[in-house]
């Protein structure tokens, strides 16, 4: 019986709890709250508390906040209403009040709120209805700005992204313009966060003046690939700045581009030097710039040969290595990538290994030809050279010469072109008018830069003939003591012709000798001295008239004599042949009464001492010939 009725209070009580939340459920069915969109939100001039008409919300306003609750049913609800403001992440103390819903009716449920806080605001306005555990409630966001507003956007509140598409490591830019908006001029940097708010890194500072716009811009990367979502922020330590500075982006990251370095050829000959081909490719993406460097290996010392910087585009490039000369001790060659500004994969350096040439030449079956070789006869020396070495040879010549003195002959010397691998060659050496007798030792020997080979022949010569006519004297000795002979006399003869050629004297002088002088004076030019700087003039002999100096430019006359006075009566002296002479040397004559005189042809100044005095003179300037005369034979 106890137990009956336990069940029935338990079955009542679970009746009621189910009719009381079916009315529940009803009646929020039947409770409209008007969409936060519709919201009428209104600011508050604090002097008036009336609404001042702006339609942005500012740092330390109030505003009226106005929702429409709208009762479906046609029974009147009971409950209340709760307002509550999200800010800087912390709910503010809600604002409630209790309410009644009548059937088919709208009521207006108004809250005056404030001061606002620079930043996004969330309002939360939730219904309760009485006996019920289940509320409903809308949300709705808001932007409070700055008051005032300093810093804001010139332009649409979104940044720019310059580096797209990017790989990893690839530098990106994110950049918006900025206006200060404010009267004093402020600094502002432009700052990213990871999608859990944490920032990652900030641009420069950027001064901006009142009324300008500037460019505030951070440069980023990734070290991963794929959708990359990021914050982003205008901060300023003014504070000020317009919520609409502020954002997030989604960027996609690319892999990372690849890069790989091969080898194509490899040459290295005597002849040629080193030809090393090898290439660089690199995958889809943009163009990257890259740094090749490329290294030497000797006895194992490393020497860089070259580094240079090159543009690589997507696909393969062929580039090569070109050594004319390179030290023959060299193993091995090192080539280097490196990405210069962006990320690559790790790019294993390249190692050419090498094997030095070394042609190897031999000279065999030398042979000669006539075999019946007699004296004075030409000699020919046929030989094959070859070259079995791993290198063709480089250009070289190719001698004959005596062992036993070490003589070269030289007129049958001969170059020859590279030697191949492999091949063989016949050559030939001439030897005109063979001097030699019986067995000779001849050497034929190969040289160029890098490689020498030498072959031996015994040459058979049969013995001078003993008959013939044969000059008992070395011909080469008698010719040179004809020539000897043929300069000693010229040399006299030049020494005689100067000696006849003499100035003569007063003892010696003669009307054949003044006739020679006197001819060759006529076609021999004469010198002249400048009367203004003394400069030296060689002019014809039989010139008369001006002459201009070359160095000082001035003009004076040649040729034009003054008038020498000469005694025409020659004053008497007892010997008869002394008075001839004196006559005879007054046709041309120069009396002066010191030992300075004028030439008479000329009158260039010549000292002849007055006790020497009658004497033949001759001027060096115009080689006259004439008598020096003493002062007291004028008259």
């Amino acid at each position: 019986m106890k137990h009956t009725a336990s069940y029935i209070i338990l079955l009542t009580f679970t009746l009621l709890l189910s009719n009381s939340a079916s009315a529940d459920s009803t009646q929020l069915q039947e409770i409209e709250i008007q969409g936060p969109s519709d919201w009428e939100i209104l600011v508050i001039d604090q002097s008036t508390s009336s609404p001042n008409g702006n339609e942005t919300f500012s740092d330390g306003d109030f505003v009226t906040l106005s929702v429409l609750v709208t009762n479906t049913g046609s029974q009147s609800i009971n409950g209340s209403w709760k307002l509550e403001s999200l800010s800087n992440g912390v709910w503010n103390s809600p604002t409630s009040q209790n309410a009644t819903w009548n059937g088919n009716d709208d009521q207006i449920s108004e809250i005056t709120l404030g001061p606002l806080a620079e930043g996004t605001m969330t309002f939360r306005f939730e219904i309760k209805l009485d006996g019920s555990t289940i509320n409903i409630s809308q949300t709705r966001e808001i932007i409070v700005y700055p008051n005032p507003v300093l810093f804001s956007s010139a332009g649409d509140s979104i940044i720019a992204i310059t580096g797209e598409p990017a790989n990893i490591g690839d530098t990106i830019t994110a950049s918006i313009l900025v206006k200060n908006e404010g009267i004093s001029e402020g600094t502002v940097v432009l700052t990213l966060y990871d999608a859990n708010s944490t920032m990652m890194l900030s641009g420069e500072p950027v001064m901006i003046s009142p009324g300008s716009s500037r460019e505030v811009s951070v440069d980023f990367n990734f070290s991963s690939y794929g959708e990359k979502q990021f914050h982003w922020k205008i901060n300023s330590d003014l504070g000020g700045v317009s919520p609409d500075l502020t954002g997030s982006h989604l960027i996609t990251i690319l892999q990372q581009q690849q890069v790989k370095l091969g080898l194509s050829s490899s040459d290295w000959s005597a002849s040629n030097g080193l030809d090393i081909g090898y290439w660089i490719s690199l995958t889809d993406g943009p163009e990257r710039k890259a740094q090749v460097s490329i290294s030497e290996f000797e006895s194992g010392v490393s020497k860089e040969l070259q580094k240079f910087t090159i543009t690589l585009s997507q696909g393969v490039r062929e580039l090569n290595i070109q050594i004319s000369n390179p030290s023959l001790e060299l193993d091995r060659i090192r080539i280097s990538v490196s990405p210069l500004s962006w990320t690559s994969n790790q790019i294993p350096d390249l190692d050419v290994q090498l094997i030095s040439p070394q042609p190897i030449i031999e000279i065999s079956s030398c042979a000669q030809n006539p075999a019946n070789l007699d004296f004075s006869d030409t000699l020919v020396i046929t030989c094959t050279i070859s070259n079995e070495g791993n290198s063709n040879s480089m250009p070289g010549e190719v001698s004959l010469s005596r062992v036993s003195d070490g003589y070269i002959f030289a007129d049958s010397g001969l170059s020859i072109a590279q030697i191949n691998i492999g091949e063989f060659k016949q050559i030939s050496l001439t030897v005109q008018n063979w001097q030699d007798e019986g067995t000779t030792a001849l050497q034929v020997k190969f040289s160029s830069d890098i490689s020498t080979a030498t072959g031996s022949i015994a040459v058979q010569a049969n013995q001078r003939p003993s008959d013939g006519f044969e000059v008992p004297f070395d011909p080469t000795a008698a010719l040179l003591g004809a020539v000897s002979g043929l300069v000693l006399m010229m040399v006299i003869l030049a020494f005689w012709r100067v000696a006849t050629e003499r100035t003569p004297d007063t003892e010696r002088k003669g009307p054949d000798s003044a006739s020679r002088i006197e001819k060759r004076r006529e076609r021999d030019n004469i010198e002249a001295s400048c009367p203004t700087c003394s400069q030296r003039l060689s002019i014809p002999g039989d010139h008369v008239g001006r002459v201009r100096c070359p160095a000082c430019s001035n003009s004076f006359e040649v040729g034009v004599k003054e008038k020498i006075q000469v005694n025409d009566e020659a004053p008497r002296i007892e010997e008869n042949s002394e008075k001839e002479n004196l006559e005879k040397s007054a046709e041309v004559s120069s009396t002066s009464d010191t030992d300075i005189l004028p030439c008479p042809s000329c009158d260039q100044l010549l000292k002849v001492p007055l006790g020497k005095r009658p004497v033949m003179s001759r001027c060096p300037a115009c080689r006259c010939e004439f008598m020096a005369l003493g002062g007291d034979l004028d008259a």
